[in-house]
């Protein structure tokens, strides 16, 4: 007992004597303001001080997203207080808004004339972690659609259900997304009289799929069709069970080729929603509940899985586990592996932060099969982050402009649509083009830059700020810009001239640009801005049956494992993507796994 007493006097004297360090100097007593930058913008705060404490924080303006940032804005500024530390843990899933929040909170600490380094050396002190042990019988692994829709479907058959999360916040790709679901002959859209059948369906889904990759034998279209005939069964269950769908099918995406459910608060309302459903239903969520291994006995069946949080390792028995962890577009080194072409174009990925590939490499470790070749979920060409974060670029498009990959040539038409959104006929900041990314990705020589001239005040007005922000590069004659972005500039001249050439021409011969948009570039001076393809998520994940049992290589059942979602999505797309499609498939998967579980391992 003396032992520990002294342990825990040790500790207690560590810390103050941090925390005295850090106080050394004091505050100038008041409030001040600070400033972070987030994943949507600046985070502002607003910080009250004494002279030796931080009394509050507040984040006082932020344009973070909704439900996914709310841990971090609700927790940091606490902990920072308790604590009187900037040394305190970010929160898993907002990790972006936590530090955008640290910062700023420096900001004021140093305008207060505080010691920001101090105070970043106050280590919070954490305590051993338990072991524990506990009971379920459907534990569910990833609480985005996919796992929700199977927690949701085996809390109903009368399943004991867990679902744990390694985020603070449930939702996954959902908290982020528009809460879109494809809707395939829906009864709750039978007075709506729109084309939803599953050859509707399938025309729209083809003419999406021939722009590129079909040389990758996907989509399986004997599982696409049994999938995406069940969708609208999906919405109308998920409706039926609470879910709030606008009245009409949103139908906005193709020019109204296909219909889709849409939420009445958008992804972040329905994951939110869904969240109550369950816990009101009586399945135990659990957030930042990290698994990190699953257990199996000696036939090889899974029987749990070991988990981690900030206090313990739990280990869950269980007579059916549910991988729904999401996909590997957070992972760099796993994209690397399983997406080259993802990753030597340069891709910004627009997924859920934790899309990991957690429970991929899970599933592998026990047997399972993992798809040879993944891709991902095409989103739009758009300007580099770093040039939206410093001028607003929704005044620079790419169809009247000259297209280059790192070798100064151009690969593609600068219009290139494969679909559009409203009137959208070429990539523009902001609007849903996969057309130009699906371009860059199978090109692949990144990084791309597409050149302007200064013949646009408007637009040069904004290059001008890129330029003075130095995230757009300028040069009197297209040789001197070549040296700017770092590519050949007799490869650059050469490529220059034959683009104006056909402009003058009127017709483009090379990618068959539309005749409106063949402008030649000539008034100098000239601009250039690096574009990027972005992606929602990746295309891959385990092979499963059509019930989600997943599968070894020799085609048997791994007895007891089972996975949804982009664990198992590799089956509905090749290079390219359908908007408002992976929700729908999700929930839909999810629920046949929820069901084949239960009634596997359960009745």
């Amino acid at each position: 007992m003396k032992k520990v007493l002294s342990l825990i006097l040790a500790v207690i004297m560590v810390m103050t004597c941090g925390i005295a360090a850090a106080f050394a100097d004091g505050y100038n007593a008041g409030t001040y303001e600070g400033v972070g930058t987030g994943n949507n913008g600046e985070v502002k705060v607003s910080v009250t001080f004494s002279g030796d404490q931080i009394v509050s924080v507040e984040v006082t303006e932020h344009a973070e997203t909704p439900g996914v940032s709310d841990p971090a804005i609700e927790r940091i500024p606490a902990d920072i207080v308790a604590q009187q530390s900037l040394a305190v843990d970010t929160v898993s899933g907002a990790t972006n808004t936590s530090n955008a929040i640290l910062t700023a909170v420096a900001d004021a600490v140093a305008q207060a004339g505080g010691d920001v380094e101090a105070l970043r050396s106050v280590e919070a002190v954490t305590a051993e972690k338990a072991e524990q042990q506990e009971e379920t019988e459907i534990l569910v692994i990833g609480g985005g659609m996919a796992g929700m829709a199977a927690a949701l479907e085996a809390v109903q058959q009368g399943a004991k259900v867990t679902l744990i999360e390694k985020n603070a916040a449930t939702g996954g790709t959902l908290a982020i997304a528009g809460g879109y679901l494809i809707a395939c002959d829906a009864d709750i859209f039978d007075s709506a009289n729109v084309a939803d059948s599953l050859d509707d369906f399938r025309k729209a889904w083809e003419a999406h799929m021939a722009y590129s990759g079909v040389e990758s034998g996907y989509p399986d279209w004997e599982r696409w069709e049994s999938v995406v005939g069940d969708t609208g069964k999906t919405v109308d269950w998920l409706s039926e069970s609470g879910v709030t769908f606008e009245e009409a099918p949103y139908m906005g995406f193709d020019g109204g080729a296909y219909p889709v459910a849409k939420h009445v608060k958008a992804g972040a309302g329905m994951a939110a929603q869904m969240v109550e459903m369950l816990e009101k239903a009586g399945v135990d969520v659990r957030t930042e509940t990290k698994a990190i291994e699953l257990v199996t006995d000696e036939s090889g069946k899974v029987i749990g899985a070991v988990a981690e949080t900030k206090d313990a390792t739990i280990t869950f028995t269980a007579k059916a586990v549910i991988l729904a962890t999401g996909g590997i577009s957070q992972n760099e080194e796993l994209v690397s592996q399983y997406s080259p072409k993802i990753h030597q174009a340069g891709v910004v990925s627009g997924a859920a932060s934790g899309s990991t590939g957690d429970g991929l490499l899970m599933a592998e470790k026990v047997g399972a099969e993992v798809f040879d070749s993944f891709f991902s979920a095409l989103w739009n060409a758009k300007v580099a982050p770093e040039v939206s974060k410093a001028i607003d670029a929704s005044k620079l498009t790419t169809a009247a402009q000259l297209g280059v990959n790192s070798k100064a040539l151009r690969f593609a038409s600068e219009s290139a649509v494969v679909y559009k959104r409203g009137e959208d006929s070429a990539a523009v900041a902001g609007s849903y083009v996969d057309g130009l990314a699906s371009d860059m990705i199978q090109d692949g020589n990144a990084p791309f830059y597409y050149i302007y001239d200064a013949s646009n005040d408007e637009v040069t007005a904004v290059l001008e700020q890129g330029v003075e922000a130095g995230v757009v590069y300028k040069a009197d004659t297209i040789e001197a810009l070549a040296e700017e972005i770092g590519v050949d500039a007799a490869a650059l001249k050469e490529t220059y001239d034959a683009y104006n050439a056909l402009c003058e021409a009127g017709e483009d011969s090379q990618f068959g640009k539309a005749a409106d948009n063949m402008v030649a570039l000539t008034d100098a001076p000239f601009y250039a801005v690096q574009w990027t393809p972005t992606t929602f998520g990746s295309t891959g994940g385990v092979k499963t049956d059509l019930q989600q049992r997943v599968l070894k290589a020799d085609g048997s059942v791994i007895s007891g494992l089972y996975a949804a979602g982009e664990m198992s999505n590799r089956y509905f797309y090749n290079e390219n993507y359908m908007l408002g499609a992976s929700l729908g498939l999700y929930a839909t998967c999810g629920r046949r796994a929820g069901a084949a579980a239960v009634e596997d391992c359960v009745k």
